[in-house]
């Protein structure tokens, strides 16, 4: 049987999300403090991002890895339920990922046990094929997912002469040393840090000098600003995208979980799509937005594939 071709191909950094809200910050010890309420949901930049872009309407390829756990049995339930592909998705010796995580209004601590996506290794994709199966790679997790920094390096060259576009969201670098993404810029074609992000890797002491110096690469870069909207930039040409007043007027902050990830998924099934700018940045805003009214990544995203289920039984 023939293999499906996909949209876009992931490397995910697959974890079981434990989310908590509250006006609380830990306190040792043995202090016990209570919150406000708690989600247990599918995690990872990479699956949130993945699960985006399907109910958008596209398709998405993720190589993920889960124990041989329970952890990992309601993982692949989950992506099933979200009707991701699960042709990709495997089980290791290692127990599941997980991350905690908890949200105290606009913001949130962050704990990670790496666990089963330490498994993925650069002979683990290069086995699946599966970037023989795409037109395009979003990368995203770069430095968490340590032991693909290589790899990367390697193969990033080769997938443009193929035909085979990227995208590039870093997420955080836990020892804050950026310098390693630098020289995978020029073969990316939709680089997509968030302000802190884009300050860090440039070096440069304001969000638009950042952004010049990024777009010096060659890709078209978007940077996401939180409340104050986005930056692009491409070719020294910038424009400076606010967050339009429905959203915000409708905008119920819950949970940040993911609102990048999420911005991230709408901004590339544009743009996969040669959709205008303006178009792209309107629906990675409104998936961003949307994403915060729930807790994690995955609740509030825009389902346009539903919709359009819906539509078409009423016809």
């Amino acid at each position: 049987m023939e293999q499906q071709t996909y949209d876009v191909a992931v490397v995910a950094d697959l974890c079981l999300d434990l989310l908590m809200t509250g006006n609380v910050a830990p306190i040792y010890g043995q202090v016990e403090q209570f919150v406000d309420d708690y989600a247990v949901e599918l995690g990872g930049s990479a699956a949130i991002f993945a699960s985006q872009f399907a109910k958008l309407g596209g398709t998405v390829g993720l190589l993920a890895a889960v124990g041989r756990d329970p952890f990992g049995d309601w993982l692949h339930h989950r992506l099933e339920a979200l009707s991701l592909s699960t042709e990709y998705v495997f089980r290791t010796k290692l127990k599941t990922s997980v991350g905690l995580g908890l949200a105290n209004g606009n913001d949130r601590a962050m704990l990670t046990y790496a666990g089963s996506m330490q498994a993925l290794t650069p002979a683990v994709v290069t086995g699946s094929a599966l970037l023989s199966h795409t037109r395009h790679v979003h990368i995203a997790s770069y430095f968490l997912l340590t032991a693909l920094q290589p790899y990367w390096h390697e193969v990033l060259p080769t997938l443009r002469p193929q035909g085979i576009s990227v995208s590039l969201d870093t997420n955080w670098a836990p020892d804050e040393d950026w310098s390693s993404v630098v020289p995978l810029l020029p073969y990316v074609d939709l680089f997509m840090p968030n302000e802190a992000e884009a300050l860090c890797i440039s070096g440069q002491a304001n969000v638009e000098d950042a952004a010049r110096w990024l777009a010096q690469f060659g890709g078209l870069v978007v940077i996401k600003r939180g409340a104050d909207g986005a930056l692009i930039c491409q070719h020294d040409a910038l424009r400076h995208f606010a967050v339009p007043r429905d959203l915000r007027e409708a905008m119920r902050l819950v949970d940040t979980t993911g609102a990048g990830d999420n911005f991230d998924a709408g901004m590339l099934f544009g743009w996969l799509r040669s959709e205008p700018l303006d178009a792209c940045v309107a629906l990675a805003m409104r998936c961003g937005t949307t994403s915060l009214s729930a807790l994690g990544g995955i609740a509030g995203q825009v389902n346009l594939r539903e919709k359009r289920l819906r539509e078409a039984r009423m016809k």
